[in-house]
C-alpha cells in the first residue's frame, strides 16, 4: 500500500502518485471497479539504508484509491489492489516485497497525514523516523499499522510486526 498525498516529502515519495499518463487498458480496469475506484501509478523515487542510496520501482502495480470528504476538512483515502515493490542497490543488492496492504490514508487540515493499514505494507523512513517508530529505515509490516506523520517531518504511531528489513539484506 502506498500513500496518496501532496506536499509531505522524504518517507512519503512513495506516495506521490496521480502523476504521469495512464495507457487505456489501466484505465478502464480501474472504472470497471465501479464506486469512484481510480488507478494508482506508482512513482520511482530513491530512498536511503543509512548512507546506501535504495532506488524503489514498482515490480507490479495494480493498486486503486477511491476518496471521501470527512467531516472536519479530513480528506480520506482507501487504497486497495496489489503493489510489488523492488528495492535495489548501485552495488547489484536487490530485494522484492509484497506492499499490497490494504490501508487508508487521512489528510488533516493541521498537515498530520495518518495511514491506517493491514495485511503486508513496506515504506521507507528516514533514520530519525525509523528510530522514533522503532523499525528499519525500510521494512516490510504485516498485521495492523497506524502511522502518523506530521508537518515537521516527525512521525509517531506503529508500524505493526515488522517481518523483512530490507536495510540488513541491502546492505
Amino acid at each position: 500500500m502506498r500513500i496518496i498525498h501532496r506536499g509531505i516529502v522524504g518517507s512519503l515519495v512513495v506516495a506521490a502518485v496521480a502523476v504521469g499518463a495512464l495507457t487505456v487498458a489501466p484505465a478502464t480496469s480501474a472504472w470497471a471497479r465501479g464506486d469512484g475506484w481510480q488507478p494508482l501509478p506508482f512513482s520511482d523515487y530513491d530512498a536511503a539504508c543509512g548512507d546506501t542510496v535504495v532506488h524503489v520501482t514498482s515490480a507490479a502495480d495494480k493498486e486503486y484509491y477511491r476518496e471521501f470528504d470527512l467531516p472536519g476538512d479530513v480528506v480520506e483515502q482507501q487504497i486497495t489492489g496489489r503493489l510489488v515493490i523492488t528495492y535495489s542497490t548501485d552495488a547489484g543488492a536487490s530485494v522484492t516485497v509484497n506492499a499490497s496492504g490494504p490501508g487508508r490514508t487521512f489528510a488533516y487540515p493541521n498537515g498530520d497525514f495518518q495511514v491506517v493499514a493491514q495485511g503486508l505494507n513496506s515504506f521507507t523512513f528516514s533514520e530519525e523516523q525509523a528510530a522514533t517508530l522503532g523499525v528499519p529505515q525500510i521494512s516490510v509490516s504485516a498485521g495492523s499499522m497506524d502511522v502518523t506523520f506530521h508537518p515537521d517531518g516527525t512521525v509517531s504511531g506503529h508500524m505493526g510486526n515488522i517481518i523483512e528489513d530490507v536495510c540488513a539484506e541491502l546492505t
